[in-house]
């Protein structure tokens, strides 16, 4: 089976932890790779993962996600959207490459494949947030970032994982659940 790639990293409230000691915390670990915090998708994601918190902790799961900004913009957003989860700050994309998590070529490759259903999904996703009253913040990192998750074990096993092939080739909210059940 796969090991997941460890790492240092810094949250808003800690530096210095690791991947290996952070997975033992659950039966399941979500290693999720987002944008960056003033992305208005992003930010309803971090909503809708909230929202599902509770379901997460009730199956031993805990989430991660990996965002492109700074400590300090994140502990802004962990406050202002009471995100109960780790948001791991990587403002030189450095983790990115370590999972192979890549990049769109442009406006277009981020859409590239993206269905009429997918699109329909992705605009209601976007529609959520903007009736939450999220905006677009700064743009902190790479505007062409696509998305990822690893589900892992608490040995970094690397029981699923996927890189998504457009901006809407993701689960939303509690529907990573449904991974646990595969």
């Amino acid at each position: 089976m796969e090991k997941a790639v460890d790492f240092q990293f810094d949250t808003p409230f800690a530096q210095g932890l690791t991947l290996s000691e952070e997975v033992k915390k659950a039966k399941y670990t979500f290693l999720i790779f987002l944008r960056y915090y003033g992305c208005t998708s992003c930010q309803t994601d971090l909503m809708d993962l909230t929202a599902a918190y509770d379901a997460f902790r009730a199956k031993d799961a805990q989430v991660l996600v990996v965002l492109q900004s700074a400590p300090e913009i994140l502990k802004g957003g962990v406050e202002a959207q009471g995100i109960p989860f780790t948001l791991i700050s990587d403002p030189e994309q450095k983790l990115y490459p370590l999972y192979d998590v890549r990049a769109a070529e442009g406006y277009d490759g981020m859409r590239e494949g993206m269905t009429a259903e997918m699109a329909e999904r992705f605009s209601s996703k976007m529609e959520r947030g903007k009736a939450a009253g999220l905006t677009h913040g700064a743009y902190e990192g790479n505007e062409f970032q696509l998305p990822a998750y690893f589900l892992l074990d608490a040995e970094r096993n690397v029981l699923a994982a996927h890189r998504a092939a457009n901006l809407a080739d993701m689960p939303v909210g509690a529907e990573y659940l449904e991974i646990l059940s595969e």
